[in-house]
């Protein structure tokens, strides 16, 4: 098992952990049909646009030739943020049948040591409301709500209400 930096021969893996994370997650939290339409050849779409960015920083963690999860962070994309002194994670995924056994962990750990390397004095990230899997995930590494909310609007009506977490890191 080891953890290292993603690359483009990675995007069919990588995009399968992302649906199928979503759909083990979001089960309860978003309708059932907008969960089985996910669909892993868009997913593949978007990382290998991601992927072909050297500027990007998407660590994986892979058990046996095998992507089972993946990080994703960099600078913050939130504008009321000091962009110059805060990370964010962007995406943190897993299998479903690798959640509670560390693998997360390591990856967050991976990436917030990377992000204070890179000098960022706090990480943010953002956990959609109702996860409450994920929250006691983040908090468990000293993310707090910071009271900072968003609805991420998805087509045919389907509204993500999202809550912004950050932890000081530097």
């Amino acid at each position: 098992m080891t953890i290292r930096m993603a690359t483009v021969d990675d995007v069919e893996q990588i995009a399968a952990v992302h649906v199928q994370s979503w759909q083990g997650a979001y089960r309860g939290l978003l309708p059932d049909d907008f969960l089985a339409n996910l669909s892993v050849e868009r997913r593949i779409e978007q990382w290998q646009r991601v992927l072909s960015n050297p500027a990007n920083n998407v660590p994986v963690y892979e058990d046996e030739g095998q992507v089972v999860g993946f990080v994703s962070y960099g600078r913050t994309r939130d504008e009321d943020l000091d962009q110059d002194k805060t990370g964010e994670i962007y995406a943190i995924y897993l299998l479903p049948d690798r959640w509670g056994k560390g693998f997360g962990a390591a990856l967050m750990k991976e990436s917030l040591a990377r992000l204070e390397k890179q000098g960022y004095q706090a990480v943010s990230l953002w956990a959609l409301t109702g996860n409450e899997r994920a929250i006691r995930f983040y908090e468990q590494f000293g993310f707090k709500p910071d009271g900072t909310t968003k609805v991420d609007s998805r087509p045919g009506g389907l509204e993500l209400h999202e809550v912004r977490y950050v932890k000081n890191v530097g």
